[in-house]
């Protein structure tokens, strides 16, 4: 699950304030409405936030973000991380029959998504699934707000939460049982064993790329250490598919090295 910093979209932007303006109508519209099946028809006719794909497209990369595998060649969905319709716990019960209706036009509750992370595949698939801490009240309007369990790709705590291991495998890295609680929820709900030959080959080509620096600078080849660099940023650009389990890794391969500090400041330079 890559990290998505939303300050980055440009709320003043000419393309961004064109949206919310259409946005608020479509809000107004349906805040009149006072039935769960007007609001549902509404939205069948107004999918207006798909619209809003292109900017995150152009933003953040055709990468989904819950997965982190590329969206290049499938049609990608702008999720509402908050259901509009209804949300649901995990074993398909009704929390909110109305949904968050109210972030149905809030840019801030959309996820990019692929489909398998998305709708009910294998098994799995968020879909209208929404599950909350125990204890937690389902906000039930704009005012009142509700603790969610999934991980979240928009907080970075929760991005931080995972990692992947040599076969590819998603693991907690807390120990805290809420949080691997959480983690596992995410695992079965996002379909992530679906992705895990990609974690898997990003981890086995960085570690390759870490290694090949290596020896660059044992030798002190200047020109291989800089092709080596490139190698390395290929893997950890945000757009490239399964870059935070690359970025993650190589963190901790260099950790102690003599060169640390220099794989660190490209580190940070792309996170």
């Amino acid at each position: 699950m890559r990290y998505i910093d939303l300050s980055k979209i440009n709320p003043n932007s000419p393309e961004v304030i064109a949206w919310k303006k259409k946005a608020a109508v479509h809000l107004g519209n349906i805040s009149t409405l006072s039935s769960h099946k007007d609001r549902k028809d509404y939205f069948s006719k107004n999918s207006f936030w798909s619209d809003f794909k292109p900017i995150l497209l152009n933003i953040y990369g055709s990468k989904c973000w819950y997965s982190e595998c590329s969206l290049d060649g499938s049609y990608g969905d702008v999720d509402h991380f908050r259901p509009k319709n209804k949300s649901t716990a995990l074993n398909g019960t009704t929390i909110l029959p109305d949904g968050y209706w109210w972030l149905a036009y809030d840019y801030n509750n959309y996820r990019l998504s692929c489909e398998k992370c998305n709708r009910c595949y294998n098994g799995g698939g968020k879909n209208d699934c929404f599950p909350l801490k125990q204890g937690s009240t389902p906000a039930i309007n704009p005012q009142s707000s509700d603790d969610n369990i999934l991980l979240d790709p928009c907080n970075q705590d929760d991005y931080y939460l995972i990692d992947s291991d040599e076969n590819g495998d998603i693991i907690a890295m807390s120990t805290d049982k809420y949080d691997v609680s959480r983690v596992e929820t995410s695992k079965k709900v996002y379909n992530w064993k679906e992705f895990k030959e990609g974690r898997k080959k990003a981890r086995l080509e960085s570690k390759t790329a870490i290694e090949m620096f290596e020896i660059f600078y044992q030798d002190n080849n200047a020109n291989g250490i800089q092709k080596s660099l490139e190698q390395i940023k290929l893997k950890i650009d945000p757009k490239t598919p399964y870059s935070s389990f690359a970025v993650k890794y190589i963190y901790r391969k260099i950790s102690g090295k003599p060169y640390e500090a220099i794989i660190k400041k490209l580190l940070e330079s792309y996170t």
